[in-house]
């Protein structure tokens, strides 16, 4: 293990500290902007490892925003536009585990407005609705019916996608 996959990994135990319930929108600023420095140092070495921790890193601080706004009503929109905007530059390959990816996205997803079911049968839909939309991974893309959407993150804690200039945010349900 060289010196640089042991900065990752430092950098995966890591969590981004938390001074109190409320987000303080320049605190998740300083957060970003210590994720965005570390990925940027950790580059060169493997490329597709640092993508994965930078951006789970940037939605552990989307989440604590996300759960403050569901408790408080607090926005952040300022950091959430500065982390969605480097999410989306980094997407997940192209040439991504389809299965994996399908069998991570079975379960239940919290978005900030509703929960989400997407069924290992290839069904989906809203927790208080029908669950009757169709749902496929093909590499990095989430096709559901109609429309395709690129994947950031799969995770078993988060569940990011791109779809043209907006990224949608789901932290997992625990059941």
């Amino acid at each position: 293990m060289n010196a640089t996959s042991i900065a990752i990994l430092v950098v995966v135990m890591s969590t981004v500290a938390v001074t109190s319930r409320a987000a303080d929108e320049q605190a998740a600023q300083q957060q970003l902007s210590a994720a965005k420095h570390e990925y940027e140092r950790a580059v060169p070495a493997d490329r597709e490892m640092a993508r994965s921790i930078y951006v789970a890193k940037l939605a552990k601080i989307a989440n604590r925003l996300v759960t403050d706004y569901r408790t408080s009503g607090k926005r952040s929109d300022q950091a959430m536009i500065a982390i969605n905007a480097e999410l989306q530059k980094h997407p997940a390959p192209s040439n991504s585990d389809s299965e994996k990816l399908s069998r991570l996205l079975v379960g239940k997803w919290q978005s900030p407005r509703r929960v989400y079911v997407f069924r290992a049968n290839g069904k989906w839909g809203s927790e208080d609705g029908p669950i009757s939309g169709d749902w496929r991974i093909e590499g990095n893309q989430l096709i559901e019916d109609s429309s395709r959407r690129t994947i950031i993150l799969l995770d078993a804690s988060y569940f990011v996608y791109a779809e043209k200039d907006s990224v949608f945010f789901h932290s997992r349900v625990k059941e």
